[in-house]
């Protein structure tokens, strides 16, 4: 699950801490549970859904199974994580390890320790490095969210085309010609040849980037952001995909097993669940086209504040949440994925969930090959306010005006947001 959550002034008033007392579930998290203590019991706070919330605390339990006498306290915070994340962190109170996004790590690095991670126990480099932060490590990847594209074969079929490759993206080029083919009907009878199609991940599929490499620049609204901006428009127009406002308040999986989608671009691992229960029309997994989408990377930091045998506990399981395959199996539970695993012995666990046909192991390719995105402080924030002035002006979103007019500005808008 993506963090979507904005983030308090580190300077919160006494309201904001009292937000804190409630964030737990199951157990009430100790005062100052990160620092040293008499014993090395730790607590893990931790965002997600039901099923999510299942796979970490089963982890949990499989430690404490593998080290018997040590105590991991789970903290399943439902809602607004990371206001209460830092909401405990300013009141001394944070968990001893905490689950963090790379998306939203240079916000909180600060407040984190340094931790030691050996990019060779991964799938792949990128996995670790998007967990550093000014060059030093201040989380360790325990799952990777990469996206593949859903292809409905049925449709395929039906317009005379063949399957696409279930290892090689198509090109960008190749994808809008197959789209066109797919597309067909009116009204609600409609077929489109994909869903609607979210800018930042097919900028990052055409070789762009909302931010460049350092973070120290904002490049959405730069001459590759435009020409992908307007490839979206134009396949609104043409009715290729539906946009923002032909989706608002519907499921597109549903559109999807309805028929009315030849593909579907923004499948994570979250989405197998989902798809499970598809069986018409039939269909299968292929990776994203181009460069593809953005991968998230789910990373295990722990408190800066920890010491002693809590320390000596906490380093322990985040090594072994990250790197046994005991606990890498577990982030699959029956046909609900937490994530993808990284370890090489754990990858096959979530291609065997649905039959080989299916061909969850596009995920295991995107994995191997995934994009990470640098990490920016205020991330919420300042890509808040991007995706609201692009929602509102541009067909990206609800408006209407040309996107080479609108991107430039917010653009320069965001990267002076950034230098703040």
């Amino acid at each position: 699950m993506k963090l979507r959550n904005r983030l308090l002034p580190f300077g919160a008033g006494l309201a904001a801490l009292l937000l804190a007392a409630g964030c737990a579930t199951g157990s009430q998290p100790a005062a100052n549970s990160g620092g040293a203590d008499e014993n090395g019991d730790i607590t893990f706070s931790f965002w997600g859904t039901n099923s999510e919330a299942a796979s970490l605390k089963a982890i949990a339990a499989a430690f404490e199974q593998a080290n018997p006498g040590t105590k991991v306290t789970t903290n399943w915070i439902q809602a607004d994580y990371e206001q209460k994340l830092q909401t405990s962190i300013a009141a001394g109170t944070q968990a001893t390890v905490i689950e963090i996004s790379n998306t939203s790590l240079a916000g909180f690095a600060p407040s984190f320790a340094e931790q030691q991670v050996d990019p060779t126990k991964f799938v792949q480099p990128n996995i670790s490095e998007a967990l550093k932060y000014d060059g030093k490590y201040y989380a360790t990847p325990f799952t990777a969210k990469p996206k593949v594209m859903a292809v409905n074969l049925d449709a395929f079929k039906a317009a005379g085309l063949p399957a696409p490759s279930p290892t090689t993206p198509l090109s960008l080029d190749e994808f809008k010609t197959i789209v066109a083919k797919l597309s067909h009907g009116e009204g609600k009878k409609r077929v489109y040849g994909t869903s609607n199609m979210w800018f930042k991940g097919w900028l990052t599929a055409a070789g762009g980037g909302f931010y460049n490499a350092d973070a120290t620049a904002c490049t959405f609204g730069d001459q590759q952001g435009v020409a992908t901006a307007q490839y979206i428009v134009d396949l609104q127009k043409q009715r290729y995909a539906p946009s923002s406002i032909d989706i608002e308040g519907q499921d597109q999986a549903q559109w999807f097993a309805a028929g009315r989608l030849g593909t579907f671009s923004d499948f994570g691992p979250w989405t197998v669940a989902d798809f499970a229960k598809i069986s018409k029309p039939n269909w299968t997994l292929v990776p994203v086209p181009g460069k593809g989408f953005p991968m998230e990377v789910g990373g295990l930091a722990i408190a800066k504040n920890a010491s002693g045998k809590k320390l000596e506990t906490a380093k322990k399981f985040v090594e072994f949440v990250s790197t046994q395959q005991v606990a890498q199996d577990l982030l699959i539970q029956g046909n609900t994925a937490l994530g993808v695993p990284i370890i090489a012995a754990s990858t096959p666990t979530l291609e065997k969930v649905l039959p080989p046909e299916r061909n969850l192991a596009a995920f295991t390719t995107a994995l191997k090959t995934g994009l990470i995105s640098p990490s920016v402080p205020r991330e919420g924030q300042i890509s808040g306010d991007a995706d609201k002035g692009i929602t509102s002006y541009t067909p990206l979103g609800s408006g209407k005006d040309d996107v080479a007019k609108i991107l430039p500005g917010l653009n320069d808008k965001c990267t002076a947001a950034l230098k703040q």
